[in-house]
């Protein structure tokens, strides 16, 4: 960064690791500000893995005796880190809600709204566990705290797609130039999916998949609010209309795994179902699948959409997930309502293998699928995080110029 020898960083989030959603977002994005020279500092109350190269981990003191208690007690210090630190940090990268921020990556959903989402589409039990749980009012607390100190301090707030700002700004009453708009980084060497269409039939023997049979894919725990039971339901209309199917399901969830699998069979349909569990190496799957489909209710943005992209498949994701706007927009695949009627959602589905087969039949799938991953790489874990290191750097040189002024003799 001009007239910076390097940009002293520091990343604040509650648990570091390379394996989860929004932890290894804040691995991507410490990797890549280290790999430029920056002093990179990660604050966390857990960490798992080997830290990345150049990059020094402190951890903060969390009391875990209650789940309220772990939120409070990591906020309070961190803060106290941060206060601490020799020098001081020229930015905080605030990847869970804090006290101290110059910027705030808004990678869970505005809680007011998670909790209204909540009271709408769950049952009296959940809405009274919510009610005397404590956790959920120290939530907003420190979510409002944060987002007014941010906007006193000229800080700012990067949410995952435009479904993330209008949610604070319904719930806390901010502007919206106080926004900047980061997708969520796709690391595709990490996935490792085959480049072209010839990676389906070895993918598919190692899975035991015949071929010819059309593979629906679907990544992600928390199945309720993935919306997994309207695909099922689906699938159950495509084979009454005569369309066999297959459905692999990649991610842990033991309740709703069980309950999915009562509904599959009452459905007739438990042999279409294939529940993967927790995976890895998600690649093989990509691989062996002819479309995507996330119906999800409820979600900042929806990574795994961006990754079926980047794997050539076609998309149908819910509009309740911020990435439908981005599906939407690349010509990706098609936006379903939710919570999704099944019989739609299975027309839409028949009319994704339909139009693949026509591709494939005029041999234009290939260059398709290029397309797709063309629009995908709008996602990549590089351009993501050069994107957030041009914000950094400069929301640093703002700071620093406003610190400089407020000490200089004859300057408000």
């Amino acid at each position: 960064m001009e007239g910076w020898d390097k940009v002293n960083i520091a990343i604040v989030l509650m648990n570091y690791n390379p394996f989860g959603g929004y932890e290894r977002q804040a691995a991507i994005l410490a990797r890549a500000l280290a790999r430029r020279g920056e002093r990179v500092t990660v604050i966390a109350g857990s960490f798992e893995g080997a830290p990345e190269d150049g990059v020094e981990v402190v951890r903060a003191p969390v009391i875990r005796l209650s789940s309220w208690l772990k939120v409070l007690s990591f906020a309070l210090s961190s803060r106290s880190i941060i206060s601490r630190r020799p020098g001081g940090f020229d930015m905080v990268i605030a990847f869970d809600r804090t006290l101290v921020a110059d910027i705030y990556r808004a990678g869970n959903a505005c809680h007011r709204e998670w909790l209204a989402f909540r009271r709408k589409n769950f049952g009296l039990g959940d809405r009274i566990s919510v009610a005397i749980n404590p956790l959920h009012a120290v939530i907003n607390g420190l979510e409002k705290r944060l987002l007014m100190n941010l906007r006193e301090r000229g800080g700012r707030v990067v949410v995952l797609s435009d479904r993330g700002s209008g949610e604070i700004i319904r719930n806390h009453g901010l502007g919206g130039d106080f926004f900047t708009v980061i997708p969520p980084g796709i690391d595709l060497e990490r996935i490792g999916f085959s480049p072209s269409e010839k990676g389906k039939g070895p993918a598919r023997k190692a899975l035991g998949i015949p071929p010819g049979v059309p593979v629906i894919l679907h990544v992600g725990s928390g199945f309720r609010i993935k919306g997994l039971e309207s695909t099922v339901r689906a699938l159950a209309a495509l084979k009454r209309d005569g369309r066999e199917a297959l459905l692999l399901v990649a991610g842990r969830d033991r309740s709703e795994t069980r309950r999915h699998g009562k509904l599959a069979g009452s459905l007739g349909v438990s042999g279409n179902i294939r529940f993967m569990g927790g995976v890895e190496e998600v690649g093989a799957l990509y691989d062996a699948s002819d479309v995507f489909v996330l119906p999800s209710l409820f979600e900042t943005f929806g990574a795994a959409a961006i990754e079926a992209l980047a794997a050539g498949l076609p998309v149908i994701i819910g509009e309740g997930a911020g990435a439908a706007s981005f599906i939407k927009n690349e010509r990706g695949g098609r936006v379903v309502r939710t919570p999704a009627d099944p019989e739609e959602l299975a027309a839409l589905i028949g009319e994704a293998l339909s139009a693949e087969e026509m591709l494939r039949r005029n041999g234009g799938l290939e260059r398709e699928r290029a397309r797709r991953r063309e629009a995908a790489l709008e996602c990549s874990a590089e351009k993501v995080a050069a994107s957030f290191a041009s914000l950094i750097y400069e929301a640093a040189l703002s700071k620093r110029t406003l610190k400089e002024a407020s000490v200089q003799p004859g300057l408000a």
